[in-house]
Formats: C-alpha cells, sequence, structure tokens
C-alpha cells in the first residue's frame, strides 16, 4: 500500500471504519465492479470475513452489490459516501443532544463552553449553520467566513436569513453582505482576527480567530451575552450604513427583538419629555 493509500486509511479509521472496511472500500474505488475473492486479493482482506465486511458496508449503503453471478459490488461515490456519513453523524449528534438535555439539571440558557483551538472554533460554528432555522448574524474576515460559506449558501437556500458583516471583501455576497472591502493583509497590521456568530437568537460563538490553537473562544446561550454580541453588531452596522450612505434600517430592524422596541419605545418617550422641559 502506498503511502497516500496509508494516509487515507489512517484518516477513514478515525471516521469510525474499521481496517477491513477501508481496505474494503478503497479497493473498490481501484477496481468495481468486484468480486469478493478479487476485493480480497487486492485490498488484502482474509476471504473469510471479506463477505462479511462487504454485508456490513452494503447495510450502510456505502457499498452497491449486483445481483449477478458471481456478485460483484460496486463503491458509493466518495463525496455522496461523505455526505451520508455527516448528515448520519449530524442526526446522531442531535439525538444525543437531545437525550443529554434530560440529564441535566442546568438552564441552557446559562452555559458558557470555553472552545479550545481555532479547529474548534470553525467546526462549532460551522454545525451551528447547519442547524439554524432562522436567522444567522456573522462578523468576521475573510478567511473564516469563506471557509464555512457552502454552509452559508445552504442555510439561504433552506430561506434562513443571511447577515454578513465584515471589514474584508466577501465575493460573492452571502445573504445581505455588508462589506468594507479592505484586504486582509493590510488590516492584519492593526487588529488581530475576531469572529461573532449569532444563529436564532440563540447561540453565540465569540472570540479570537487567528488560527491558533492554544486561544480560546467561547460558545453560550446565555441571553445577557446574546444580547450584547447582537448590539455590537447593530452598532458596527449601523456605522457601515453611516459611513457608506447606506439605510440599513431593514437590516437592523430585522435584527431587534421585541424586548428591545418595547425599551425602544420608551426610550424614544423619555427624548420627547426632555425636549419639553
Amino acid at each position: 500500500m502506498d503511502i497516500l493509500q496509508e494516509n487515507v486509511l489512517h484518516k477513514m479509521l478515525k471516521l469510525g471504519f474499521t481496517n477491513y472496511e477501508a481496505r474494503t472500500y478503497l479497493g473498490l474505488l481501484k477496481l468495481s465492479p468486484a468480486t469478493g475473492y478479487e476485493i480480497s486479493q487486492l485490498a488484502h482482506v482474509p476471504r473469510s470475513v471479506v463477505y462479511t465486511v462487504l454485508k456490513r458496508l452494503e447495510a450502510q449503503g456505502i457499498v452497491i452489490s449486483i445481483h449477478d453471478k458471481p456478485r460483484r459490488y460496486i463503491p458509493l461515490a466518495p463525496n455522496e459516501m461523505l455526505k451520508r456519513m455527516e448528515t448520519d453523524y449530524a442526526g446522531r449528534v442531535m439525538n444525543l443532544k437531545d437525550d443529554l438535555a434530560e440529564f441535566s439539571n442546568k438552564s441552557d440558557t446559562e452555559g458558557f463552553w470555553n472552545l479550545r483551538g481555532y479547529q474548534s472554533l470553525m467546526q462549532t460554528s460551522e454545525m451551528l449553520v447547519r442547524e439554524a432555522h432562522k436567522s444567522i448574524y456573522i462578523s468576521g474576515w475573510q478567511r473564516e467566513i469563506m471557509l464555512i460559506k457552502e454552509s452559508l449558501l445552504n442555510a439561504c437556500k433552506r430561506n434562513v436569513s443571511v447577515l454578513v458583516f465584515s471589514f474584508n471583501e466577501i465575493n460573492p455576497p452571502i445573504g445581505n453582505t455588508l462589506a468594507y472591502g479592505i484586504a486582509e493583509d493590510k488590516l492584519e497590521q492593526y487588529w488581530d482576527r475576531k469572529f461573532i456568530l449569532v444563529t436564532d437568537s440563540k447561540n453565540l460563538v465569540m472570540g479570537p480567530a487567528n488560527g491558533s490553537e492554544d486561544e480560546q473562544t467561547i460558545w453560550t446561550q446565555n441571553k445577557a451575552a446574546l444580547t450584547i454580541a447582537t448590539n455590537y453588531l447593530i452598532l458596527d452596522i449601523t456605522l457601515f450604513g453611516q459611513r457608506m450612505n447606506m439605510d440599513i434600517s431593514h437590516i437592523i430592524a430585522g435584527m431587534l427583538t421585541d424586548e428591545f422596541e418595547k425599551v425602544d419605545h420608551l426610550i424614544q418617550e423619555a427624548i420627547e419629555n426632555r425636549k419639553r422641559v
């Protein structure tokens, strides 16, 4: 087995494949349709177990059998196989999330979870974007936004309201995109990378995004933190509208909660009272 195939095999093992399952699938990518005997010889899987492995992969939908004599097998295309695994994994995570919630005595809104490292930041952000049902507000740099671009575009297709704010250029735009178009290398001379993501007014991910695995960001459902982060985004967007001479009132209106509108009414009332004095 060459170095490249060994690398792919190792990655498949980390995703939950057994050694024989991974070897069988890779063997079928090289030769298909193929009989169990042919795969046994090519992939170095013992004949005593190769048919059991093929049957297991077939049950998972990763391998398809052709009913002729002798029976031959073809693999699911890699992209389709990975999509199926991703959907299955996400579903199992959500089921576990619901089950674990029953064991917790704390309200979800009280939780603050530390995410260590850049990879955890981006993986968690992409997961929350995929799970969003109503709204996604994101403030970040071009690099981070592009890493989750496909998930953001898919959210738009689900009719999720997506708002992207960046000081960099975001091209093509995603949902409602407000961007100054400053090159990342120029901005890096003055600022560290920051990342804010709010989904469904329920989840907040916020912190540095410089790429270090030592950095920590937070993921929380705390209402106070969500309100502060959302107001921070509203301020950035308001300043953008003023600087670019754009009417973004309809965007901000969509971000305001009922509670804010009630308080805004009180503020306007207080302002009118002061004018009368």
